[in-house]
């Protein structure tokens, strides 16, 4: 039994190493995805920002009232898209900052609590896992291996403590 048990955490550590190494490059492909996004919603409000300087003095605030003051519904929905725009660009180029620029510490912290779960979604569908080499992967691939070797000795510790004591009061004289 022992010897099962050594395999199997023995496993368990190469797996958490291997799946945990993934992250920092699924991150990096992540704030490729994100960079892509950025780009093409700052082109699209340029587009518009081109229009607002051409026709209101260059205030897109009022392109964006203009549209919304419009009788047709398609009109008012490109004023709705416009506004979204506006709003989402600067926390977008915050995102990418933090991706790109920020430390491997906050990189993982965005990626816990903000991440885009539709980005997250369609960067896996094109991510293809590696062996990456960097200090990171290395670090986040050896506390995954250690955090799994944990989660299996807690575990079986548990169900030991629960069988001893079903076995002890099934045992127990009247």
């Amino acid at each position: 039994m022992t010897f099962i048990h050594g395999l199997l955490q023995r496993l368990l550590f190469t797996v958490g190493v291997m799946l945990f190494m993934q992250l920092p490059q699924f991150i990096d492909h992540y704030s490729q995805q994100l960079s892509g996004y950025y780009l093409a919603q700052q082109t699209q409000l340029q587009q518009f920002q081109l229009i607002a300087d051409t026709n209101f003095n260059g205030q897109l605030t009022t392109l964006i009232n203009d549209f919304n003051a419009s009788p047709a519904p398609a009109v008012q929905q490109v004023g709705k898209q416009v506004f979204t725009l506006q709003q989402s660009v600067p926390g977008l180029a915050v995102d990418l900052a933090i991706l790109t620029e920020g430390s491997y510490v906050n990189k993982l912290h965005y990626f816990m609590t903000r991440v885009d779960s539709k980005l997250a979604e369609n960067t896996l569908s094109l991510f293809t896992p590696g062996i990456p080499l960097s200090q990171a992967a290395l670090l986040t691939g050896l506390i995954g291996g250690v955090s799994l070797n944990l989660l299996w000795l807690l575990s079986l510790k548990l169900l030991s403590l629960v069988f001893l004591r079903s076995h002890i009061k099934v045992n127990k004289p009247i």
